[in-house]
């Protein structure tokens, strides 16, 4: 009843401005607004928030093709050593001031330091340089084939900031004064009340590409005078609201009243990530029990996927089971290494953690109580690893609080922001492949994101997918990979499910990409 409250009491306050003669798009975004950096973070809030705002170098379209999109042009040279890359003429940032190749530049050194992918492709670089004020050229040390492809990224994408907002530590989150875009919104700083909304307004300045929009790549021209991002905690609320016309769409509605949002004439429901998300659970293994293999496959083996789905998410028609660590309908899916863990056994759980040593610490488990699907995800774990023996702390946040507790790896402890699991998903596009995977990655002494397990042989593992060089190759890479990772188990796995969208039917021009992007939409 309290969250319902705060919810409605949120709404009216969002909902109160004065009308005016503008077309606003009013959208319930999965979580709250906390974080603007964009190269921080892997949350999908703030990567959000950043397609509205910038205007990333390359893009994928709805073929997953890599297309250039800040970028006019680019060549190669013959041995792959050298990519030189052309900037679209006449870009200009909201501030008024021109984009050039030095702004690219920075960013993209930014991004190269933080995002996965970007790692990845930067351990085979030289230099990032600038040749004049429209090319920038990326220069390695070894050949990479998958360039364009990592430009690409669009969970990940290599937004375009201005050089002087990129060019500090990339491990200090920027705490921006002002936000000044690439893209075809403005942020309007004024309006932004984390906990109850975010605005954004058509960019005076942006020029698109003059195609068609295609997937994340193309012409994005903004059809919408302001956007309005509604922050409403209470699932029952947001449907409520979309049900009497207060908003227009809402990102992920619970999966539990899509029902009733069906049968309202007025509701679409629509499902444009076609191949679904992986949910999992990461850890912080710097500290014990964690820091054990044999706790980390003990969580694994309370798992039993199909009744975990049916408790989280309790619909056939958005869930199936699934051990790839690459996604179960990519290129990439293999079930090598995973037989050991198809079906839960508690008593091996607990012999698991027995051999790890654990000594009954409180192990903390992070609750992110804004965001049901990750709810229930934490709650039935919470369950699960109390009938194996672990002393499980559910510790409940919003999801902002756990993308801030988590960027950390402080011991926990009494007072300690420390944490041990949290649940959370990335979409199947992004666990389709390693080179795109951020949970993936084992590398020692990586500082960027949650403190994963430390396993070089896994990091190898994954190089040797990068250079395999036919399909069965690939294959053979992609089989051992996964067999390693079922030995160190970096993160568990607990399936994967489908993630529908809701708006009113007045709402049209939704671009075929596998999130709900504000470009070319309209509201009649």
């Amino acid at each position: 009843m309290k969250k319902t409250l705060l919810a409605t009491a949120a709404l009216g306050l969002a909902l109160s401005a004065p009308a005016d003669a503008q077309t606003t798009l009013k959208f319930v975004p999965q979580a709250d607004l906390r974080i603007l950096d964009t190269a921080w973070t892997t949350a999908a809030i703030t990567r959000n928030h950043g397609y509205l705002i910038y205007e990333p170098l390359f893009s994928y379209d709805s073929k997953n093709e890599p297309k250039p999109q800040a970028v006019e042009s680019w060549t190669a040279s013959p041995d792959g050593l050298t990519w030189t890359f052309t900037m679209r003429p006449g870009m200009i940032f909201s501030d008024g001031t021109p984009i050039t190749a030095r702004d690219a530049a920075a960013s993209l050194e930014r991004w190269s330091k933080r995002k996965a992918s970007g790692t990845t492709m930067r351990a085979r670089m030289a230099a990032i340089t600038t040749k004049d004020d429209r090319v920038f050229e990326i220069t390695f040390k070894e050949r990479f084939g998958l360039v364009l492809e990592t430009l690409s990224d669009a969970i990940q994408p290599t937004f375009v900031l201005r050089a002087k907002d990129a060019e500090p530590d990339p491990f200090t989150q920027i705490q921006f004064k002002e936000v000044i875009g690439s893209g075809p919104f403005e942020f309007v700083t004024a309006e932004w009340v984390p906990g109850v909304k975010a605005v954004y307004k058509k960019s005076a300045t942006y020029k698109p590409r003059t195609e068609a929009p295609d997937g994340f790549w193309g012409g994005k021209t903004a059809k919408l005078d302001r956007v309005e991002w509604i922050y409403l905690p209470d699932p029952n609320t947001q449907v409520q609201a979309l049900i009497r016309g207060e908003v227009d769409v809402i990102e992920i509605p619970p999966v539990e009243l899509l029902p009733l949002l069906k049968r309202s004439p007025n509701i679409k429901v629509t499902v444009l990530d076609t191949m679904g998300s992986q949910s999992f659970f990461r850890f912080n293994a710097n500290h014990a029990p964690l820091d054990k293999v044999e706790a980390r496959q003990a969580i694994a083996m309370v798992i039993d996927q199909a009744q975990f789905l049916t408790a989280v998410i309790g619909n056939p028609e958005y869930q199936k089971t699934c051990l790839a660590i690459m996604a179960c309908g990519s290129p990439n899916e293999t079930l090598a290494g995973a037989a050991s863990f198809a079906k839960a056994d508690v008593a091996k759980a607990k012999e698991l953690l027995k051999k790890s040593g654990y000594a009954n610490e409180p192990l903390v488990l992070l609750d992110p109580t804004d965001q049901h699907i990750l709810h229930n995800m934490a709650v039935v774990m919470a369950q699960l690893l109390r009938e194996a023996g672990f002393n499980v702390d559910l510790q409940a946040n919003d999801w902002s609080a756990v993308v801030t507790r988590t960027a950390r790896g402080d011991k926990p402890g009494p007072g300690s922001p420390g944490w041990h699991m949290h649940p959370t998903w990335a979409p199947g596009r992004v666990v389709a492949s390693p080179l795109t995977a951020t949970q993936l990655r084992t590398q020692c002494g990586l500082t960027t994101f949650s403190p994963t397990p430390c396993d070089q042989e896994l990091e190898k593992r994954r190089d040797r997918f990068f250079a395999a060089a036919t399909p069965a190759d690939r294959k053979a890479a992609m089989d051992a990979l996964q067999e390693r990772f079922y030995e160190v188990m970096p993160y568990v796995i607990s399936g994967q499910f489908l993630a529908p969208k809701a708006w009113r039917d007045n709402v049209t021009g939704v671009v075929n990409a596998s999130e709900f992007v504000f470009w070319n939409v309209e509201k009649k």
